[in-house]
C-alpha cells in the first residue's frame, strides 16, 4: 500500500511517499480503507523531532475492509471514524475501543477533522472535571480545535462559556455561539474576568499564562490545563493537568461527539482540504507550522 512518512526529522520537505505491506487486523481490530485524514500538531512535533523511519497519523475516517476474529459491531463496508497509529496511509487498523460508526450524513472529511481534538476536549470535560448546567467555563485557546470543541460540549450541557483568543479571531469564536468573547491582546484578561470561572480550561499552546488562570478561577474552582506542574497560590482551587487517559475510551468519546455532530450541535471548520499525495502532506505540514484557524484534512477524494 502507499503511505507517507519520513526517514529523518526536519521540515515538511522530509515527508516522502513509501510503499509498505498492508496491515492486517488482530482479533481486537478492524482494517479500514482510509478516505480522509486529519492532521495534528503532535504529528508536526514528531516530524520535527523524532527519528525516522516513521509513518505517523492518528485521525482517520473510512470504510471497514476486514474485521478481526473477535465478534464486533462492525462489518465490511461500514463507514467508521477512528483514532489509530500510522494513519498517513491507504489502509489503517484500529482497536475496537477506538473506532465508531459514522452516519452517512457526516462526511469522511468532517469526521477525520475532529478525532484527536474531540477526544481531548471530551475527556477534559468528562474525566478531569465535570461541567454542570449553569456553571461558567472560561476557555483560553478557544480558537484552537480542542478549545472550540470543548466550548460546544459545554454549551450542549447548558453551561455559560467565555472564550479567550486573539482579536483577529473574534468572528470565528462568535460562530461557536459562546456567551462572551474576550480578546487577550486588547484587554487584561486577569482583570476583566477575575473570579468569573467555575472552571478555567487552558488549551493554549504550552498552557501559557497560569497566573491569569488563577486570577480568573473562582475561589474553590477548578483549573484544567495542558501546562505541567501545580502552580502555587494563596487562592484555593483544584489544578488538573490534561493528559492521556484510557477512561473513558476513545470510542466512548467519539460516540458522544459524532452524536452531537449528527444532531447539528457541534461542528469544526476545515481550513484546508488537500489531496492524498506527497505534495498534499507537505503543504498540510507547512500549514501546521504557521498560524491557522480551522482544521487541515487530507482527502482521498481529491486528485493530486
Amino acid at each position: 500500500m502507499q503511505a507517507f512518512g519520513y526517514t529523518h526529522a526536519g521540515g515538511p520537505e522530509v515527508i516522502e511517499a513509501v510503499t509498505l505491506p498492508t496491515p492486517e487486523p488482530t482479533a481486537q481490530q478492524v482494517q479500514i480503507r482510509v478516505e480522509a485524514i486529519g492532521l495534528n500538531n503532535r504529528e508536526r512535533a514528531e516530524r520535527q523531532n523524532a527519528p525516522g523511519p516513521m509513518v505517523t497519523g492518528r485521525d482517520v475516517a473510512g470504510v471497514v475492509t476486514k474485521v478481526g476474529a473477535t465478534a464486533s459491531p462492525f462489518a465490511v463496508g461500514d463507514r467508521v471514524v477512528a483514532h489509530v497509529e500510522h494513519g498517513y496511509a491507504e489502509t489503517a487498523v484500529a482497536n475496537l475501543d477506538a473506532v465508531v460508526a459514522l452516519p452517512d450524513a457526516i462526511s469522511f472529511e468532517d469526521a477525520a477533522a475532529i478525532v484527536t481534538p474531540a477526544i481531548t476536549a471530551y475527556k477534559t470535560l468528562n474525566a478531569f472535571t465535570t461541567v454542570n448546567p449553569g456553571q461558567t467555563l472560561i476557555i483560553k485557546g478557544v480558537t484552537g480545535a480542542v478549545g472550540a470543541i470543548a466550548a460546544q460540549l459545554a454549551m450542549a450541557k447548558q453551561a455559560t462559556v467565555i472564550g479567550i483568543g486573539a482579536a483577529r479571531n473574534a468572528d470565528f469564536v462568535d460562530s461557536l455561539g459562546v456567551s462572551q468573547f474576550v480578546a487577550y491582546d486588547q484587554v487584561a484578561i486577569a482583570t476583566a474576568l477575575a473570579d468569573r470561572g467555575d472552571i478555567v480550561m487552558n488549551a493554549a499552546m504550552d498552557g501559557v499564562g497560569t497566573d491569569d488562570d488563577i486570577a480568573m478561577v473562582k475561589p474553590g474552582g477548578t483549573i484544567v490545563s495542558v501546562a505541567h506542574g501545580v502552580p502555587s497560590s494563596n487562592k484555593k482551587f483544584d489544578f488538573i493537568n490534561i493528559r492521556p487517559t484510557n477512561t473513558p475510551t476513545d470510542a466512548q468519546a467519539l460516540t458522544a461527539i459524532i452524536a452531537l455532530m449528527a444532531d447539528h450541535k457541534l461542528h469544526m471548520p476545515i481550513d484546508m482540504t488537500l489531496p492524498f499525495t506527497r505534495d498534499g502532506f507537505v503543504t498540510g505540514h507547512q500549514q501546521l507550522d504557521v498560524s491557522h484557524t480551522g482544521r487541515i484534512v487530507i482527502s482521498r477524494a481529491l486528485k493530486g
